[in-house]
């Protein structure tokens, strides 16, 4: 339960999506539901800073965006800082491993999947011993409407019946994209996530 907790915080502040070319894209969305900008109706255009960041180590890559922020501060509102957050990416190794990311969509209450197709994706084998290790999912969670989360985790739980070789049962947790009620737009907010070495894997952006 606390490993869940901790899954669902970070997911609540930062999501870590798996897809670079699912990041690559400059985005614009739409801040009425930021409490500021409600009456406003602004648009926001999240600058990605695949350049300064990707591939490189979090400290080059915070040094690199800070630097075009003093440069270029028209492009980001003329803000004199951001604020970063630092998430190492899951591994196999980690404690809840054996969760499955279930992306929200923006009612924060059907599964939308990564990349809006409703599949939802588990990044390791499933070993039932060393020597028993097997694929599983993805598993689509449209099924020409999308999904409750816990229709889905039930779906996806259902396929999997079989604890791993360290006793643990696939579990889900729930991830809330940039945008919704739980992870509103944040121009002001640069998510970094990098692997152990602390290199970055994801194309950042202020968002």
């Amino acid at each position: 339960m606390k490993a869940a907790q901790r899954l669902a915080t970070t997911a609540l502040l930062c999501a870590l999506p798996t897809s670079i070319d699912a990041l690559a894209k400059v985005e614009t969305r739409n801040l009425d539901a930021v409490e500021d900008d409600a009456s406003r109706g602004l648009m926001h255009v999240a600058i990605d800073f695949r350049d300064e960041c990707l591939h490189k180590h979090k400290d080059d890559c915070i040094a690199a965006i800070d630097e075009k922020l003093a440069m270029y501060p028209e492009l980001f509102d003329h803000r004199e800082s951001f604020s970063y957050e630092v998430n190492k990416i899951r591994e196999k190794t980690d404690a809840g491993y054996n969760y499955v990311s279930l992306r929200m969509n923006a009612d924060e209450l059907t599964v939308g999947g990564l990349l809006g197709d409703g599949m939802i994706w588990y990044p390791y084998e499933w070993c039932l011993t060393t020597e028993d290790c097997y694929t599983i999912g993805p598993w689509d969670c449209d099924v020409g409407i999308p999904l409750k989360a816990e229709e889905c985790c039930k779906m996806i739980q259902d396929s999997v019946p079989s604890a791993d070789l360290n006793g643990n049962n696939l579990e889900c947790y729930n991830e809330f994209p940039v945008g919704s009620a739980s992870n509103p737009v944040n121009p002001g907010r640069v998510c970094i996530h990098t692997d152990a070495a602390g290199i970055v894997v994801h194309i950042p952006k202020n968002e």
